[in-house]
């Protein structure tokens, strides 16, 4: 399968491929490469790749019900709601996620938010294999882009929200939104579109709809409306009216103001689905954590660290404002942005480390083929352009361990401090000019505290409430 990719074309790879011994190549167009192979020529390579595979392993979204899910915040948590939700009715599950796949129960790591189309079919597959019936799909905008979900029969989908991200993609907004709109197009009249009224793009996507259209959100015409949403320290309580004019009230034990949006996500889309209202409120209130998102360490009583996977200005803002409302003293804002990505958001997120952290450590993130000091020359342009000076206000670190480390030794004994690490979340890896170099924020923060004789258990107390979000 020749594909065109970002970096290479696999047109170009043709003699070799033949060389070990394809037996035939699908192709944008002939190559005279390829001998006396076979060549299939189509249109879309990647469209006939989702639906070559879709084809070799049975058509297996044809057994399931699967969920998609797509946004630019919220995706992940959407998705493991949803999953709790349909494991609390009774079903057996498959998770496809930025985090971690699951299938039936047993966990596997996760290569990328949405794989590659041979990829996701074959977990669908082994999700039927063992007895599944419902499968949640995290989709990004790159995998819509790029054909990775063609072919699967989504039984629904839901539109979190959209903001600033990819747009080393997408080109603008209206690309990004584009893409993001195409994974409701596909959808079969009766198969409901879970979008949330609160976002402008929501309510665009809404209005453009053909098929069954369900919003959720805290306006007054949403079908399923949040309404007393009271975020507390142990976690969120809130009610849902829904299109009967029924009203449960749920809890979540996620901190954040904006899971309470997630979960009417995965209520709406439950409910709609057949899901009885206690069913959902029961795995609602069961879903205690996803790995990365507003992931919190009680260093000492003092010090705590919260690791989240912001990588985007929205993300951020809505990270650090929770973060800042939870914190009794200082705030110390560390984060990097991704190279080969994205420029225009560096300058922004430097400005909203600033803006809600009482110091900020700029580090690296995913530099990919980029020059971390470059970029983060980007970011500090921000920050300085908000008035910050070094190292008064911040401080450029690039090694993100050190930063880390730096981060929490600058917190004073008696002195309350909130450490946020943004970005990686998650993430087990950097990647840097091609390779994979072992990293976690967790792990820093563990290796970091030892050193430093913090005191405290950096590997107990973790708790969750976040997204994002890609």
């Amino acid at each position: 399968m020749a594909i065109r990719g970002l970096r290479a074309d696999g047109h170009d790879f043709i003699a070799d491929a033949v060389a070990q011994g394809a037996a035939a190549v699908v192709v944008e167009e002939a190559s005279p490469a390829a001998g006396d192979v076979p060549q299939i020529v189509v249109a879309d390579s990647r469209r006939a790749l989702a639906a070559t595979a879709a084809a070799f392993f049975g058509h297996p979204g044809r057994d399931l019900r699967c969920i998609g899910v797509t946004g630019t915040n919220g995706k992940t948590t959407v998705c493991f709601l949803l999953d709790a939700v349909f494991r609390a009715a009774g079903s057996t599950t498959a998770l496809a996620s930025t985090v971690k796949n699951v299938v039936a129960g047993e966990e596997r790591p996760a290569r990328l938010t949405t794989a590659e189309a041979p990829e996701v079919q074959a977990l669908l597959r082994e999700a039927v294999t063992a007895g599944a019936d419902v499968a949640v799909v995290e989709v990004s905008s790159h995998a819509l882009a790029l054909c990775r979900v063609a072919g699967i029969p989504f039984a629904a989908a839901v539109f979190t929200n959209l903001s600033h991200d990819h747009l080393d993609l997408h080109g603008d907004m209206a690309s990004y939104f584009a893409a993001k709109a195409s994974l409701f197009e596909g959808l079969a009249a009766d198969a409901p579109a879970i979008i949330n009224a609160d976002d402008p793009y929501g309510r665009d996507l809404a209005s453009s709809l053909k098929g069954r259209g369900v919003t959720y959100g805290t306006g007054g015409g949403c079908d399923y409306r949040v309404t007393a949403a009271a975020p507390g320290a142990d976690g969120l309580s809130f009610s849902i009216a829904d299109p009967d004019g029924a009203t449960t009230a749920l809890t979540s034990p996620l901190r954040g103001s904006f899971d309470v949006l997630n979960c009417a996500a995965a209520f709406a889309a439950a409910r709609e689905l057949g899901v009885s209202a206690e069913a959902a409120r029961e795995g609602i209130a069961a879903m205690t954590a996803v790995p990365g998102r507003l992931e919190t360490v009680e260093v000492n009583e003092d010090l705590r660290v919260v690791v989240d996977y912001a990588h985007s200005p929205d993300s951020m803002e809505k990270a650090l404002a929770e973060v800042r409302r939870m914190a009794r003293g200082r705030l110390v804002v560390v984060f990097g942005c991704t190279g080969d990505r994205d420029a225009a958001k560096r300058p922004v997120m430097g400005e909203l480390a600033l803006r809600y952290g009482d110091y900020v450590v700029v580090t690296t993130d995913d530099p990919y083929y980029e020059d971390p000091a470059a970029i983060a020359r980007e970011a500090e342009a921000g920050i300085v352009a908000a008035g910050g000076a070094a190292p008064a206000d911040y401080r450029v670190i690039l090694d993100r361990r050190e930063a880390v480390r730096f981060a929490l030794a600058s917190a004073e004994p008696g002195a309350p401090t909130v450490v946020a690490i943004l970005g990686k979340g998650h993430e087990e890896v950097q990647k840097v000019k091609g390779r994979e170099v072992p990293y976690n924020d967790r792990r820093a923060v563990e290796e970091a505290v030892a050193e430093l004789a913090l005191g405290g258990q950096a590997a107990a107390g973790a708790e969750s409430g976040r997204e994002a979000r890609s």
